[in-house]
């Protein structure tokens, strides 16, 4: 089906960054369930609609908890599972998207009393993955696609990055006796800070020490960070999937520190990853950071010395 109407939409790779969903499976998902059935582009590529984009989301969120997806699908196209495109709402009353809607229009003291109130209604988790991640997410997707200004972009993303840093602060002083030390940041590219931003509040609320490099740096420099700081692990976000297979090349020969990639991308790139001898750690913040100290231990005892 050819969309002809002025509804935004996005091809797969975008669906599959903002939704957590690999391309792959939602291309299985639409021809084993039948869910979602995207519009195709005049010339044949898949468009998915906001709603879709919505839905894809939750159905995301009630599969990490273990329920099956084609079970879920089943329920969705019954009518047995009501899915509203997410967690429309935080206690309190406050809604995550209203945040944005307002800063958007310029509504700056209203966007500030929406975000204080889901702040005071969810714990640090919950607000990365309700709230903070998904605006930086949607913000930088519309950005991308013309569908806000600059000015609108960086109203929503400075305004999170700074809260981010006060969240980060907070976590570092009571991270008093850290058990493990990472360097963290993104490779030569790839600017993108608050994915980074996000792992380092909740890597250090995990009990790591953080040493956060920032953004758009080569290799080569996190190699020599490794060597001359020693840390326990290296940790990388990937947004962008350009040069990917480079980059992946490139830390492949970092073999002191297990290294760790997650982001948005990686999502697609899990089996390159391994096969370049990294790590992938897909999925939300939380689950990659969780997921992150599993795979140190086991890289801890293949590595043990006799």
């Amino acid at each position: 089906m050819v969309n002809t109407s002025n509804e935004t939409e996005y091809p797969i790779n975008a669906v599959s960054k903002l939704t957590g969903v690999s391309c792959h499976a939602l291309r299985v998902w639409e021809r084993r369930y039948g869910f979602p059935v995207p519009h195709r582009s005049a010339s044949g590529h898949r468009r998915y609609g906001v709603d879709q984009v919505q839905m894809l989301r939750r159905l995301s969120e009630l599969s990490r908890s273990g329920r099956p997806i084609g079970e879920l699908i089943a329920g969705l196209r019954s009518g047995g599972l009501a899915i509203d495109g997410g967690p429309a709402e935080a206690p309190g009353g406050a809604r995550p998207s209203e945040f944005m809607d307002r800063m958007m229009t310029g509504d700056v003291n209203g966007a500030i009393a929406s975000y204080e109130r889901l702040e005071s209604a969810l714990d640090a988790e919950d607000l990365i993955a309700r709230v903070i991640a998904p605006a930086l997410t949607e913000t930088g997707e519309r950005w991308f696609r013309h569908k806000c200004s600059d000015y609108q972009e960086r109203c929503v993303s400075v305004f999170l990055r700074r809260k981010l840093g006060g969240l980060i602060d907070e976590a570092r002083r009571r991270n008093t006796s850290p058990g493990r030390t990472t360097l963290l940041g993104t490779v030569q590219g790839d600017r993108h800070e608050g994915g980074v931003m996000a792992a380092h509040l909740l890597l250090e609320r995990a009990g790591w020490r953080v040493i956060n490099l920032g953004v758009d740096l080569p290799v080569s420099e996190y190699a020599r960070a490794v060597e001359a700081l020693r840390p326990d692990a290296l940790a990388l976000s990937f947004v962008l999937s350009r040069n990917i297979n480079k980059r992946f090349h490139e830390l492949s020969q970092i073999r002191t520190v297990p290294v760790f990639v997650g982001g948005r991308s990686v999502l697609n790139y899990q089996g390159l990853a391994r096969r370049c001898g990294l790590i992938p750690v897909p999925g939300p913040a939380s689950e990659a950071v969780g997921l992150m100290a599993h795979e140190f231990d086991a890289w801890a005892e293949r590595h043990r010395r006799p």
